[in-house]
């Protein structure tokens, strides 16, 4: 097997680094805002904080895919993971429309 040699896009790696910074960060105020929101609003809110949650996950995936990791360990992203992700963020997405749903209807008459 002859060793696969590896570009890593430094500038989107970065790009995603700071992206799943801003989400965890995201994530801990969602947290601090679930816990002094209650009834119907905080309910509806755990969606939302649910699906920044499993958003963030999915930056650690692309931290792995555009820093070369995912390549060096023989993976093909865009075969084996590319859907997989994909499907994964369409989740996060829904969770968070879901609750984003849920309080608007929460204040609907």
């Amino acid at each position: 097997m002859h060793p696969v040699e590896v570009v890593v896009d430094i500038p989107s790696t970065i790009a995603v680094v700071a992206a799943l910074a801003a989400s965890l960060v995201a994530l801990f105020f969602a947290w601090k805002f679930s816990k002094t929101v209650g009834g119907d609003m905080g309910a509806a809110f755990k969606f939302v904080e649910v699906g920044v949650g499993v958003f963030a996950l999915t930056r650690i995936d692309d931290v792995l895919k555009v820093s070369g990791t995912y390549a060096k360990m023989g993976i093909d992203y865009k075969h084996v993971l590319w859907v997989p992700h994909s499907t994964i963020i369409l989740v996060a997405w829904g969770l968070i429309a879901y609750g984003f749903y849920r309080m608007a209807k929460a204040f609907t008459v």
